[in-house]
């Protein structure tokens, strides 16, 4: 089969775990012997067939832009004409079979309705709002929550989803019940043909860990380093838990690096995969403070394959995906005082939540399963309507 990835990003070019994701995806497509291209407003590579260029700026630039240029940035994401010649120019040479698109945040409606114009089978993920919200997250600039959708965000993801709706995905697979359930409930386009895939979870082979040991306890956070992430917060709980031999390391980039500091508080910065393993070989427990509904951190399957244990914000897709064991630790998202709480409770006794190494809830091999019975389902639905 030749499956076409559209993503605004694709490594070495990322910014979150949905492009690591996609790119893993087209990984192991390929060793099941699919052609796989990729269309993306990112950098050019040897799987990328077309590049769209970005709008104004590059997306990875976009937290450090002033508000009148990501305004424009949004203006432009409703619709793009040249979006749509660089899909065309993508099927025209690369002839794909079915299309699957990811985050297409910068590349308009247009990229989640360009199949149809083919008619191509066209299976979408949800990764993250949107959809629903332009700034993806359901999360105000200000990094509180979002209790009712802004006037702009309904007008630009409205248009957007008028566009859509008209030529929508034939299979749309959400990483969480959480992520299906805001989309479901919002959009009538979306609910005869959701249904939720989680993330696989990657088999890792490396030596046995050392038990935890009170008195020694190494905390760690990945991901990008922001406020919605929970980064503050979680910088503020560890200093006010006072744990004696406690530290905390941090991996990533983002705008809010200058929150990381202070006794036993460590900044690793970006980590490549070795950068990776090395540092959840030494932590303990991974600690993931969420304050955005965050559908589906990848970095709890790689804590969860490597038998880490996981303090968890109660918020988005988090609570499906943690072990059992660490479900005693899970806590309100935003609340520091409860965040500091976890903290002590994992260092007084390490052990406790510590979980056997898993490739739960599903591994790449009955992933790939689900994801190649979804791209036959979209084929044999678009050849029907083309008949």
């Amino acid at each position: 089969m030749r499956i076409l990835m559209v993503s605004s990003l694709w490594p070495p070019a990322v910014l979150g775990g949905a492009e690591r994701y996609a790119a893993a995806l087209a990984d192991h497509l390929r060793e099941r012997g699919h052609a796989v291209g990729v269309v993306t407003a990112g950098t050019d590579g040897a799987e990328v067939v077309a590049r769209i260029g970005s709008w104004g700026y590059p997306m990875t630039t976009y937290a450090s832009q002033p508000p009148a240029r990501r305004a424009l940035f949004h203006a432009g994401d409703i619709v793009r004409p040249d979006a749509a010649r660089g899909l065309d120019d993508a099927v025209r040479r690369f002839r794909p079979d079915v299309v699957h698109t990811h985050v297409v945040q910068g590349m308009s409606a247009t990229a989640m309705t360009r199949a149809a114009h083919h008619r191509i089978g066209h299976v979408h993920t949800l990764h993250d709002y949107w959809l629903l919200c332009q700034r993806t997250s359901l999360v105000r600039r200000d990094g509180e929550a979002c209790t009712t959708r802004c006037s702009s965000c309904r007008m630009i993801t409205g248009l957007r989803n008028v566009a859509i709706a008209r030529r929508p995905p034939e299979v749309v697979l959400a990483v969480s019940n959480a992520i299906a359930k805001v989309h479901t409930d919002a959009l009538d386009w979306t609910r005869d043909r959701t249904r939720v895939l989680y993330n696989p979870v990657e088999s890792f082979v490396g030596p046995a860990r050392r038990p935890p040991v009170p008195g020694s306890v190494t905390f760690g956070f990945v991901g990008q380093v922001s406020r919605t992430k929970g980064i503050e917060t979680l910088v503020r709980a560890f200093t006010a838990a006072a744990i004696p031999g406690a530290r905390l390391v941090v991996g990533g980039r983002g705008p809010d690096l200058d929150i990381v500091g202070g006794a036993g508080v460590e900044a690793r910065g970006w980590l490549d995969a070795a950068g990776l393993d090395a540092l959840y070989a030494e932590i303990d427990c991974l600690v993931v403070p969420s304050e955005w509904q965050d559908p589906a951190p990848l970095v709890l399957n790689e804590a969860r394959a490597r038998g880490i244990a996981v303090i968890g914000a109660a918020i988005g897709g988090i609570p499906e995906l943690v072990a059992p064991e660490c479900a005693p630790l899970l806590f309100t998202a935003r609340d520091r005082s409860a965040l500091t709480g976890r903290l002590q409770t994992f260092a007084g006794d390490p052990t406790a939540f510590v979980p056997a190494p898993a490739t739960a809830p599903i591994d790449w091999d009955d992933h790939l399963d689900v994801i190649l019975a979804a791209y036959d389902e979209a084929r044999t639905a678009t050849e029907r309507g083309g008949a």
